[in-house]
């Protein structure tokens, strides 16, 4: 079921259905490992603009792939920390970073 999911909305990129990206993070939830999570969590983002489809989306498709095929806990991690690389971090001012205190 992640599979063609993931396809139809590389497929269907760079128009995302929201009943196609609800069904695949549904999908997604249900299976409840972590890198399924992190491909939810990266999906959402994905549909909310807050990250690239074009950049994101082949990543996420070669993901779903690793999650549905392997059963190697070290390559589920790998594939997570990939994904979670997708996740954009919060900029921080240079206002606000100090010199460590010795």
């Amino acid at each position: 079921m992640i599979e063609p999911l993931i396809t139809k909305l590389v497929q269907d990129a760079p128009a995302l259905a929201d009943s196609d990206v609800t069904a695949l993070r549904d999908a997604l939830w249900s299976d409840g490992r972590p890198l399924a999570l992190a491909i939810g969590r990266v999906l959402e983002l994905v549909a909310e603009h807050l990250v690239d489809a074009g950049i994101a989306l082949p990543a996420l498709a070669e993901a779903c792939a690793t999650l549905v095929a392997s059963k190697d806990p070290k390559v589920l991690e790998a594939a997570r920390y990939q994904v979670e690389t997708l996740v954009p971090k919060p900029d921080v001012p240079l206002s606000h970073v100090r010199r460590r205190q010795t």
